[in-house]
C-alpha cells in the first residue's frame, strides 16, 4: 500500500443536513460563460459536454450517471449503500469512526471513464466517495461501480479511507475543477467556506476575467490581446516544404508558446501550489512543478505514478519545437483535431512516416497507429487510460536496464523485452541507423553506483541544448560532490527558472556562510518558484555576517515565504513546512502548534511524528520523542527515517545496542540513502564490530564512490586495524577530493612505509 496516512474528523460523526456548502460568488472582472457565449457560439458548442463543462455539476437527474435504484455494493466486507430518495441521491456508508451513517451527494465530479461523488460536512468539507461509477460502455466493462483501491480493504482507520484528507475536495481537487475558486480555510476553527465564481471550467478559468474584454470591444479596440491578461490561442504557423519529412514552426514566438503551455499546464501537471491568485498562465509564479525523478516517473522519464501531462511533454521534441497544446487538442471540446493518425500527419508527412517502412506493422493494426508506439498508456484511478506525452522512440532495450516499460511489450505482452529489443535493431540495421546512450541508462547505472554514469548525468545537468525540465532533474538527482556543487553554481543564473530553482535546491546543502553567498543574490528572482526555494534553503541560516539591507532583504523574503506557507495550513503538510520555518528560527512553542495542527489533521501522520520528537530531542523530552517515534514504526514499519530517527534517539540515551538494531534496519530499507548506511557503519564502530563495519562500509562505497564522509571512517577502520594497504588506498582517494590537506600526504607517505 502507498504510504499515505488517514485522518480521523471528529466533525464526521453525523450527517447534518444543514451543512456549509460551497457557494457561487461574484469576482470583479468576471462575465460568466454565458455571456462569452452570446458571441463565440461555436466555441461555447464545442465546450458543452466537454470534460471541462462536467469537471463538477451539482448532483440530479442530468448529471448523477451512477446507479443510484437501492444498490449495494461490498468491498471487502464493507458495504455502501447507493439510493434516492425523491429528487436526491445518498449513499449509506461507514464514517470516519466505523459506524454506518447516511450522507447527501452534493455534486458529481468528472463524467468520463468513471465519475465521482462528493459529499459535503458541516465544516465547510467535501469529501470524495472512493466508491465510484465506471462510466463507460457496458461492453467495454463499464456501467457498474467499483471503488478506486479494488485490491485492498480500506477501512475506516485506514489512511487511504475516503473520509480522510487524500479525499478532501476543498485542499486536494477543488482549485483545477471550478472557476475562480477560493478555499476560504479558517485555520482558527479549522472549516471551510468555499467559493466560486463558477462551479465547473468555464471560459474565464482558461482566458482570465472577460470585463476587460467586453470594454475593449466598446472602446477603440486598440487594448492589448482584446483586453484579455495574454493571448493563449499560440497556434502559430506550421509549414511543410516539398518533401520535408516534417513542417516547422513559423512565426510563434516563445511567449505565445509558454502563456498557453502554463495556462494549460497549470491543472494538467503534477506540481504544487506556491500561489493561490488563481489565474491562467505564469506558470513558475504560481507552482512547482515536480522533478522527472522517482518514484514519480520511471529512470527513463516515462511517467510511473499519476503525473498528468506537462512534466511530460516538456521532456519532448514537441515541445522544444514549438508545439502546443491546441496544435493537437480543440481547446473548447479537447477533442483531438483530427482522428487516428491524423492529428499527427498534421504536421508528419504521411508518405514517410504512416507507412509500413517506418512503423513496421500492417496499415489495419494498432502498431500503425501514431499514439500507440510513441504515447502509450497508463491507467490510473482503475479505468483511466491516459498517454505518455513525452513523444519517445520506444526503447525496449531499455527495459532491462531500467525496469521502464516499453511500448513494444506493452502491446506485445506474449513476448520479452529481448525479443522486442531485437526487432528493433534489425529495423535500424536495414536503415544503417542506431540509437544513442539514453539518460535512463545513466540513471539506472548511477543509481548502481557508477561513477562513469554520474559524470554523464552531470554533463547532462550542464547542457544547455537538453530539456530545462531534464537538466533540472537530473542536477537534483545527483550526490552533492564538489563538481556537482560547482555545476549548481554555475547554474544559479540560467535562463529557466526550473534550472536556477535545482541549482538552488542543490546549494541547500552547504554550509551557512556560502549558502548565504550563493543564494542570497536569488531572493528577488523573477521567478517565485526559485525565491521560495531559495527561502526553504535559508532558514534558520546564521545571518550575523550579513550587512542591514542584506538582512532586511532575507526578512522580507521570510515573510513571503512563511505567507505561502500558510495558504497550505488546512492540510497536514502545511503545517508540518510551517513547523520547520517556526523551527528554523527558533519558535520552538509555535513549531510544536504546527506540528501538532498536522496531527490533528492527521493523526497517522509519520512526518509529523518524526519532527515533533526531533524538536522533543531540542528541549531534552527524549521519553516523549521515544514514544512517537515507536508509534510511527507500529503504523509504518517499513519507514526508514522512523527507525533511523529512533536509532540516534537510542544513542543519546545511551542503549547502543538497541541503536544498532534500528540503524541497521533504517539502512536495510532504504539503501539508497548514503547517510542512513554511514551512521549505521558508525554504530558498528562504537560496538567494536569492525569486520562487520568494514563489510557494510564496502557496499556503501561502491554504491556511493568518491564521498569524503565514507572514505574518511574506511581510513579510520583500516589504520584501527593495521590494513595500512587498505589504509593506503583510502587515503589516496581522499587526497583526490582534498588535495591540498597536508596530514593526508603525510598519512600516505607513513603506510607506504609499512608495506
Amino acid at each position: 500500500m502507498q504510504m499515505l496516512v488517514c485522518l480521523v474528523l471528529a466533525c464526521l460523526a453525523s450527517f447534518v443536513s444543514g451543512s456549509v456548502v460551497a457557494k457561487t460568488v461574484d469576482v470583479e472582472g468576471y462575465i460568466g460563460t454565458q455571456q462569452c457565449k452570446t458571441c463565440h457560439v461555436q466555441a461555447y458548442n464545442d465546450w458543452q459536454g466537454s470534460h471541462h463543462d462536467w469537471a463538477m455539476k451539482e448532483a440530479n437527474a442530468q448529471t448523477v450517471l451512477g446507479d443510484f435504484s437501492d444498490v449495494t455494493f461490498d468491498h471487502y466486507g464493507e458495504k455502501t449503500r447507493l439510493f434516492k430518495q425523491g429528487e436526491n441521491y445518498f449513499v449509506e456508508t461507514d464514517n470516519a469512526e466505523g459506524k454506518r451513517q447516511r450522507f447527501k451527494i452534493a455534486y458529481t465530479f468528472g463524467f468520463y471513464p468513471l465519475q465521482q461523488y462528493l459529499i459535503p460536512f458541516e465544516d465547510g468539507r467535501y469529501q470524495a466517495l472512493n466508491v465510484t461509477w465506471d462510466s463507460r460502455p457496458k461492453e467495454e466493462g463499464g456501467q457498474r461501480w467499483f471503488h478506486l483501491y479494488p485490491n485492498e480493504p480500506v477501512p475506516f482507520d485506514d489512511q487511504l479511507h475516503w473520509t480522510g484528507p487524500y479525499h478532501n475536495w476543498n485542499s486536494r481537487c477543488a482549485d483545477c475543477h471550478s472557476t475562480q475558486l477560493q478555499r476560504n480555510y479558517k485555520a482558527a476553527d479549522n472549516t471551510y467556506d468555499t467559493s466560486w465564481f463558477e462551479i465547473n471550467v468555464g471560459c474565464e478559468a482558461c482566458h482570465g476575467p472577460g470585463q476587460a474584454h467586453l470594454d475593449w470591444l466598446q472602446s477603440d479596440r486598440k487594448a492589448p490581446h482584446h483586453g484579455f491578461a495574454q493571448n493563449i490561442s499560440a497556434v502559430g504557423e506550421w509549414l511543410r516544404e516539398p518533401n520535408a519529412a516534417t513542417a516547422t514552426q513559423q512565426n510563434l514566438s516563445k511567449d505565445q508558446q509558454t502563456f498557453q503551455i502554463d495556462t494549460c499546464g497549470s491543472c494538467h501537471a503534477r506540481r504544487s501550489l506556491i500561489d493561490d491568485m488563481n489565474l491562467p498562465g505564469d506558470f513558475h509564479n504560481k507552482h512547482n512543478l515536480q522533478w522527472i525523478n522517482s518514484p514519480l516517473y520511471h529512470a527513463d522519464g516515462q511517467i510511473l505514478d499519476e503525473v498528468y501531462v506537462l512534466g511530460s511533454f516538456m521532456q519532448s521534441k514537441m515541445f522544444h519545437s514549438g508545439v502546443v497544446c491546441s496544435n493537437c487538442h480543440n481547446p473548447h471540446s479537447l477533442e483531438l483535431k483530427a482522428p487516428g493518425n491524423g492529428v499527427c500527419l498534421q504536421c508528419h508527412n504521411p508518405e514517410v512516416f504512416d507507412t509500413k517502412n517506418h512503423h513496421h506493422h500492417p496499415a489495419d493494426s494498432a502498431g500503425a497507429q501514431c499514439a500507440n508506439c510513441h504515447m502509450p498508456e497508463t491507467t490510473y484511478m482503475v479505468v483511466d487510460p491516459r498517454r505518455d506525452h513525452s513523444l519517445r522512440i520506444p526503447r525496449p532495450d531499455l527495459s532491462e536496464k531500467t525496469g521502464a516499460p516499453n511500448a513494444c511489450n506493452q502491446c506485445h505482452t506474449d513476448r520479452d523485452n529481448q525479443w522486442a529489443a531485437g526487432a528493433m535493431t534489425s529495423w535500424l540495421k536495414q536503415q544503417n541507423k542506431t540509437l544513442p546512450k539514453h539518460r535512463g541508462e545513466w540513471v539506472a547505472e548511477y543509481q548502481q553506483g557508477s561513477q562513469a554514469a554520474a559524470q554523464q548525468l552531470l554533463l547532462l545537468a550542464m547542457n544547455p541544448q537538453q530539456p530545462a525540465l531534464v537538466r533540472a532533474s537530473t542536477l537534483v538527482s545527483l550526490q552533492p560532490t564538489q563538481e556537482v556543487i560547482l555545476a549548481a553554481q554555475t547554474n544559479l543564473y540560467a535562463g529557466d527558472p526550473l534550472v536556477r530553482r535545482a541549482a538552488v535546491q542543490v546549494l541547500g546543502q552547504l554550509p551557512d556562510a556560502q549558502r548565504l553567498v550563493d543564494l542570497l543574490p536569488l531572493a528577488t528572482d523573477g521567478s517565485k518558484s526559485v525565491r521560495m526555494e531559495v527561502a526553504s534553503q535559508l532558514q534558520g541560516v546564521d545571518n550575523a555576517s550579513l550587512s542591514a539591507q542584506q538582512k532586511q532583504a532575507l526578512v522580507r523574503l521570510q515573510k513571503e515565504y512563511l505567507a505561502l506557507l500558510q495558504t497550505h495550513a488546512d492540510t497536514p503538510s502545511g503545517q508540518l513546512n510551517i513547523g520547520v520555518a517556526h523551527m528554523s528560527k527558533g519558535e520552538l512553542q509555535k513549531a510544536e502548534a504546527a506540528y501538532r495542527q498536522a496531527l490533528i489533521l492527521d493523526p497517522n501522520n509519520i512526518l509529523a511524528r518524526l519532527n515533533l520528537a526531533d524538536l522533543y530531542r531540542s528541549q531534552q523530552r527524549d521519553a516523549e520523542g521515544e514514544v512517537l517515534l515507536r508509534d510511527a514504526i507500529e503504523l509504518v514499519p517499513e519507514s526508514a527515517a522512523a527507525h533511523h530517527s529512533l536509532g540516534l534517539l537510542l544513542i543519546r540515551t545511551k542503549r547502543m545496542s538497541e541503536a544498532v538494531e534500528s540503524l541497521q534496519k533504517a539502512a536495510s530499507l532504504d539503501a539508497s540513502n548514503m547517510r542512513y548506511g554511514y551512521i549505521y557503519v558508525l554504530g558498528l564502530k562504537e560496538l567494536g564490530q569492525l569486520q562487520k563495519a568494514q563489510a557494510e562500509l564496502s557496499q556503501l562505497i561502491k554504491r556511493f564512490p568518491n564521498q569524503a564522509d565514507l572514505l574518511g571512517i574506511q581510513l579510520q577502520l583500516a589504520h584501527q586495524q593495521k590494513q595500512w594497504a587498505v589504509a593506503l588506498r583510502a587515503a589516496e582517494q581522499l587526497l583526490q577530493l582534498r588535495p591540498q590537506d597536508r596530514q593526508l600526504q603525510q598519512m600516505i607517505g607513513y603506510y607506504r612505509s609499512r608495506l
